[in-house]
């Protein structure tokens, strides 16, 4: 009897050990979940500054380079006459996705500006009695490039960058200065091209470096608690100076995502948890039995030569004895120079291109394909239901874009990657699969030998 209640308690112990264990694994996996889910939005939201840093960079610059055209015009041509003015002035602001308003200054003094209309109280006007706008001017002189300054406020209630380009009549020694071209870019209109406006639906943005002085300049857009909190600043580099662009989280970023994204571990792993109690022991055999015979690769998680082989010798014979016409495809697909990847840089780095690999190569194929890593730098793939030589050209054009494309990056390394690809065709004549991939493996060294020709 007493050996008997013992017994009954060490299966209680151990069934109420099972259940916290099992509550304790649903919640450590739903937080690595949440982290993932929230990293994965983070660098997403990361990426997104990053475009948008780049589209202001893009925006400006090629708003700024439309109008040094006139520039360009007035260098080879200092006193040739301007009776064309509006017609030039109209076509870059017409070209120029941004641009407001175009102003010619000999001598510092603007005499032309475009359009007129709204803007005659500029015309005249000598930059050196306006401090605020000489010293931008006076700034592209000193530097004899081009200099944004702004953002500003106009009259209308709206705010600009301008864009002063200084001209010179005897370029490169910029000794004989003639004047400047200033540019009015409607920040408005700018930041909505870029996508700040739908960056800031789903983030704090805050951006500083007026006059194109960079961290050191004032915040023009948001406020410092936002470059204080951070998850991302970027730079953003115009010909002369820079701007400084930061982004803050609103709220949470698992509040952006529906409830069931964030607690679809608790949403399947509590209701399972009972069969987890009662198939303890014999899902923990099993899992020590399927981990002792492993079909998968442990590097790449693919499948290994063994279940390769074993899915198509079932494939095989299905399509042999089925008496339809049906055929298949096999794929050769060998990493070219791979030795000298792990040579140069390290097995690390070569781990990380088989990784890599693998990860493309499962990208491009269909969810019906099989691959396989079936030796160090060797993949076979199965694909079912491909009859022509097109379709193949077709699927191995994408693996190559896939692949190739891209360099893999590894610590502060780019490191590109090539694939030689073979293939072999199933049909009547075929009469075992040794013939099938012997065939695949000479097309993939031929294919090989003309890479190195």
């Amino acid at each position: 009897m007493a050996y008997r209640s013992g017994k009954q308690w060490a299966v209680s112990v151990v069934f109420l050990t099972v259940i916290v264990l099992s509550i304790g694994i649903i919640e450590l996996t739903n937080r690595n979940q949440t982290t993932f889910i929230r990293e994965s939005l983070l660098i997403r939201a990361k990426e997104e500054l990053s475009i948008i840093r780049s589209e202001l960079e893009a925006a400006v610059v090629s708003d700024i380079y439309v109008a040094n055209s006139l520039a360009a015009f007035v260098t080879v041509n200092p006193s040739g006459d301007f009776d064309n003015w509006d017609k030039m002035a109209s076509n870059i602001i017409r070209e120029g996705k941004h641009i407001k308003v175009i102003g010619l200054a000999p001598g510092d003094i603007i005499r032309h500006i475009y359009p007129l209309k709204g803007n005659e109280r500029a015309l005249n006007l000598d930059y050196r009695t306006v401090p605020a706008q000489w010293r931008s001017v006076e700034k592209a002189r000193e530097i004899q490039e081009i200099f944004i300054a702004g953002p500003v406020s106009l009259v209308q209630g709206s705010r600009a960058l301008i864009a002063r380009v200084p001209i010179f009549t005897d370029p490169p020694q910029n000794t004989q200065y003639w004047g400047v071209c200033s540019v009015v870019i409607d920040l408005e209109s700018l930041f909505q091209s870029v996508g700040i406006k739908a960056f800031e639906h789903k983030y704090h943005l805050a951006m500083k470096g007026v006059d194109s002085e960079g961290d050191s300049g004032a915040i023009f857009f948001g406020d410092q608690t936002i470059f204080d909190n951070a998850f991302s600043r970027e730079v953003v580099r115009f010909p002369y100076g820079s701007w400084i662009i930061a982004a803050s989280e609103k709220n949470d970023l698992l509040k952006q995502l529906p409830w069931y994204r964030t607690n679809i571990v608790r949403l399947f792993g509590y209701p399972i948890m009972a069969l987890l109690i009662f198939s303890f022991v014999a899902i923990y055999r099993l899992y020590a039995v399927a981990n002792k015979r492993s079909l998968h690769d442990e590097l790449t998680k693919l499948p290994n030569r063994r279940y390769f082989m074993y899915t198509l010798e079932h494939h095989f014979d299905q399509v042999q004895h089925n008496g339809q016409k049906e055929t298949f495809a096999l794929l050769n697909i060998d990493l070219d120079k791979f030795k000298a990847i792990n040579d140069l840089y390290g097995h690390a780095a070569g781990d990380k291109v088989l990784i890599a690999c693998a990860e493309r190569i499962k990208s491009v194929l269909r969810t019906s394909d099989v691959v396989a890593r079936v030796g160090g730098d060797e993949f076979l793939v199965l694909l079912p239901r491909i009859s022509n030589k097109n379709d193949v050209d077709v699927i191995n054009i994408e693996l190559q874009k896939a692949i190739c494309l891209t360099p893999v990056i590894y610590e502060q390394h780019l490191i590109s990657v090539h694939v030689s690809v073979g293939y072999a065709f199933y049909n009547k004549d075929v009469l075992d699969i040794e013939g099938m991939l012997k065939k695949a493996d000479e097309n993939m060294y031929e294919e090989k030998r003309r890479h190195r020709t």
